[in-house]
């Protein structure tokens, strides 16, 4: 590999004469686009290497060695030197002839000043993203990993750097995952991890590192299927069984007693509590509410669209998990689909999306289905979808629950109406058709902003006809109860944290859990406002939320002013996003908290 460097912010960097990526592939091309033409495969292999080692001065003797193993001395150093010719006309255009490939009487260099990889880019990032934990730089690193290193290229010398940067990926790769549950982002870390298994789906710690996202996120079915994807895996490329470490991410409560100094049993969420993430189905933690007997009671009539609506980390996801794990009791095929884990490069493209929606279906339902026939390009995206969504809906027997999470992630597309008005046609076909496929379909769609914010025709979108169960903030008498699982019993903790939390569910666990530590009501009512208080991280991503829009910000400092909100939109969006108390017109805070919060952060 290449020296290490001093990371550079800009990549790649404007002077460079010629960019070159790697993994994954070969792409070699100008600033302005334009691609060089080398005279043979030997020349593409040389310069590869030169690029692996930028600024290195190597041996005439080795490259011809490497490169020319079967000729005689005399003719590999003339092979040689037709290379560097070659690389020369085809690099070296406009500038001094041999000041891009550099040469001394028994050295070769790459003037790494002409050249920027992705190679050299990714072992820059090493230093300070697997190194030094810093989540940008190994955000960065993971993107910039397309797939093996050189992968059209078959030469022996390759291999040994494939497995090193392939090593270096699936660290960086497990280590960023870490850091997004650490900081209650588990769905990001579902999403890194399945990217992660495009670029290597044979790395067992990638697939350990989803398996522990997908817990963490309450995804039980998800990871039990991401477990036989790798049991499968394992089989067929080595013969051999998950590692022990593979078993205990699947299997090890993430939920663990612990004893303190004191002696006292503490609670330890070990996963750091997602932030608007599933609880675990197996969580002692879950508080069953009135939303939870109706979405069963829905789901075992048959409804066609069921919708769980509610502001941000009210527990939404978490009843949509116990939903599909009711339904799968029962007898029901379940389907699972969260959009926030589906990257911004599917979401844009509709088509790219609806086949991504199609595979994930069929492959839920464990039913093949051959995309280059089913998809035809003339249809268009949404008779596309539908019929293969009908297709595999007939090839199953039995009854299907389709739950979509995060469904509110698509009202801003441009084609959420086209996607809506599909869902809402398909609880059409059920009266037109009570004995056709479709009459085995139940939609669950959860989401947290308002539709009509969105959606201009409301008569085309299933947000008119489904059945509304309304998720909201623990009650009294629901602190209570979680209060007493956490054994936090005494008065005046309750107390506290009904003042602190309000009966936020997810605040509510954050404040017991510090209580059960050891301290007191008093430490939570003072600590529970500040940046380095048990609300911190919380806090801190309440206050990204409202600046990062200036209209919603302006909002933010009317109400802490006792003035009016000026837009009613902007109240709904704050309302969704979980910051303003959904019963208030006059724009009150849902959490005390947020108020003291975000009056000391905003002056």
């Amino acid at each position: 590999m290449g020296e290490r460097i001093e990371r550079n912010s800009i990549w790649p960097p404007p002077d460079a004469r010629w960019i070159v990526r790697v993994f994954g592939r070969i792409d070699i091309s100008s600033q302005s686009g334009e691609k060089p033409h080398f005279r043979s495969k030997s020349v593409n292999s040389l310069f590869s290497y030169l690029v692996l080692h930028p600024g290195i001065e190597i041996s005439r003797f080795f490259l011809e060695e490497t490169f020319w193993p079967d000729s005689d001395c005399d003719k590999q150093a003339q092979n040689l030197r037709r290379a560097i010719a070659d690389l020369r006309d085809a690099l070296e255009i406009g500038i001094e002839r041999g000041s891009l490939i550099q040469t001394k009487r028994d050295v070769v260099k790459l003037n790494s000043e002409m050249v920027a990889s992705d190679a050299q880019r990714f072992i820059e990032l090493i230093d300070y993203g697997l190194e030094k934990g810093h989540e940008d730089s190994l955000s960065e690193l993971v993107t910039i990993y397309g797939g093996p290193l050189l992968s059209p290229l078959p030469e022996e010398w390759i291999y040994p750097h494939r497995l090193e940067y392939e090593e270096l990926f699936a660290q960086s790769v497990s280590k960023l995952c870490q850091i997004k549950i650490s900081i209650g982002a588990a769905k990001d870390s579902i999403r890194i991890g399945r990217a992660a298994l495009l670029a290597a789906p044979n790395r067992e710690d990638i697939h350990i590192s989803l398996i522990h996202g997908y817990r963490i996120a309450g995804l039980e079915a998800e990871a039990i299927r991401q477990f036989e994807d790798l049991e499968k895996m394992m089989d067929e490329e080595w013969g051999e069984e998950p590692s022990a470490q593979a078993k205990d991410a699947l299997e090890k409560n993430i939920f663990e007693i612990s004893s303190n100094k004191t002696g006292r049993d503490r609670v330890i969420l070990a996963e750091s509590e997602p932030a608007g993430g599933a609880m675990a189905i197996s969580s002692p933690f879950y508080i069953r509410r009135s939303a939870d007997d109706y979405a069963e009671e829905y789901l075992d009539r048959g409804e066609s669209i069921i919708l769980i609506q509610g502001p941000r980390q009210v527990g939404k996801s978490s009843l949509l998990a116990r939903m599909l794990d009711y339904g799968r009791s029962q007898g029901v095929e379940t389907v699972f689909t969260d959009f926030q884990t589906i990257g911004e490069s599917q979401l844009k493209d509709e088509s790219f999306l609806y086949r991504a929606l199609a595979h994930s279906f069929a492959s839920q339902l464990k039913l093949n289905l051959d995309f280059h026939s089913a998809w035809n390009e003339w249809l268009g995206p949404n008779m596309n979808l539908d019929s293969m969504i009908g297709e595999l809906l007939e090839r199953t027997p039995g009854k299907v629950c389709w739950g979509i999470d995060e469904a509110d992630a698509l009202f801003s597309r441009a084609y959420a109406g086209d996607f809506y008005g599909l869902l809402r046609s398909w609880h059409n076909r059920r009266a037109l058709d009570p004995t056709g496929p479709w009459s085995k379909l139940t939609l669950v769609l959860s989401y947290a902003t308002e539709a009509h914010l969105f959606i201009t025709d409301l008569n085309q979108s299933p947000f008119n006809v489904g059945l509304k169960v309304a998720v909201r903030d623990f009650t009294r008498s629901e602190v209570e109860t979680l209060a007493a699982r956490f054994e936090v019993v005494d008065r005046d903790d309750v107390l506290a944290v009904l003042d602190v939390a309000n009966g936020h569910p997810f605040l509510t666990r954050r404040a017991l859990a510090f209580l059960k530590q050891g301290s007191t009501p008093e430490e939570l009512r003072s600590s529970a406002p500040l940046v380095d208080g048990p609300f911190g991280d919380h806090l801190h991503r309440i206050l990204a939320s409202v600046t990062y829009d200036p209209q919603i910000l302006q909002e933010v400092k009317n109400v802490l002013a006792a003035q009016p909100i000026s837009n009613p939109v902007n109240g709904y969006r704050l309302m969704s996003a979980g910051i303003l108390a959904t019963n208030s017109s006059a724009g009150t805070f849902r959490v005390p908290v947020y108020e003291h919060y975000l009056r000391a952060a905003l002056g």
